[in-house]
């Protein structure tokens, strides 16, 4: 499978340093290292746009190939930035759908081209998205872009606004290799295929799952599922459930996941891995308490 990504800084300040540290993505085993991988170059006419490319030539072009030995349905790209001399980590849970056997996560190339074969691929919520706005990108406070998809973007930020971590899930549509590798228009600084970094997909625990494909995928704060948790038990006559089972495992893992993606195997897979208490209950306290927590849950437009 052929995987276009495209890690990338929008840096609108002067007075703000920002160096790229390295570029990984634990599904695929690849750890690509500034300086020996992969640079920093501006394809872009915006020059506050700082794109990873390969480390190869002097052509400044969008992005990294990745050419996998089977397809994959997700991905963690995780870029990490050093910025004014301390770490930012931008991680972004990648949904793959679709059967061919190319992705990108541009959002422009999904869209259908005129005098070519290649047609639209956007679901419906993605065409609605501007590219400029809703690329995932790192930026160096959360209004300098405000996107469409605030809803499934979590961030940290330091006391001075900066934002040192941001996480977001990213549903993205396959698409077919000529799309990519075609010249024309719509791509002359894509990358080559013979700049394709080679790489082995394999098993990653941290791997994000989508559970349900209907009710979508939000950041939701911990406290507000387990209140919703409390009040459905309560109304069962099994608030004791909740007090024994539920609140001591939520509890063990507050600090390290106090918001996750719904209708993912984020939280659950949170629990297994930082909650003792979980680990020590029995088969059936752990089966009750997993399907506590991967009920779908479902978001109200306004």
């Amino acid at each position: 499978m052929l995987i276009h990504l495209t890690p990338s800084y929008f840096l609108q300040y002067c007075n703000v340093s920002v160096e790229l540290i390295d570029v990984s993505v634990p599904e695929l085993g690849l750890v690509l290292e500034n300086g020996r991988d992969v640079t920093v170059r501006f394809p872009a006419p915006n020059k506050r746009l700082h794109y990873v490319c390969r480390k190869k030539g002097r052509k400044a072009v969008y992005g990294i190939f990745i050419e996998t030995d089977r397809p994959v349905n997700d991905l963690t790209l995780i870029t990490r930035w050093a910025v004014r001399g301390a770490v930012c980590l931008h991680r972004v849970h990648m949904h793959i759908t679709g059967t061919d056997d190319a992705v990108t996560d541009v959002i422009h190339l999904w869209s259908a081209h005129a005098r070519t074969p290649f047609g639209d691929r956007s679901s419906p919520d993605s065409r609605e998205w501007i590219p400029a706005a809703c690329q995932p990108r790192l930026s160096v406070a959360a209004a300098d872009r405000v996107s469409q998809r605030e809803t499934a973007i979590w961030r940290r930020a330091d006391p001075a606004g900066l934002i040192r971590e941001q996480t977001e899930f990213y549903p993205v549509p396959t698409v077919e290799p000529e799309r990519l590798t075609t010249e024309g228009w719509w791509n002359r600084r894509l990358p080559v295929p013979d700049d394709a970094f080679t790489a082995t997909v394999r098993d990653y625990p941290d791997t994000l799952r989508v559970l349900y494909p209907g009710p979508g995928v939000t950041v939701c704060p911990l406290s507000e599922h387990l209140q919703l948790i409390q009040d459905d038990l309560m109304r069962e006559g099994l608030e004791e459930a909740f007090n024994r089972l539920i609140a001591p495992v939520m509890e063990d893992i507050r600090d390290r996941c106090p918001v996750f993606f719904t209708n993912t195997s984020n939280l659950m897979d949170s629990i297994r891995c930082f909650s003792p208490r979980f680990q020590a209950l029995p088969e059936a306290g752990k089966a009750f308490v997993e399907s506590q927590i991967n009920q779908p849950l479902f978001q109200f437009a306004d």
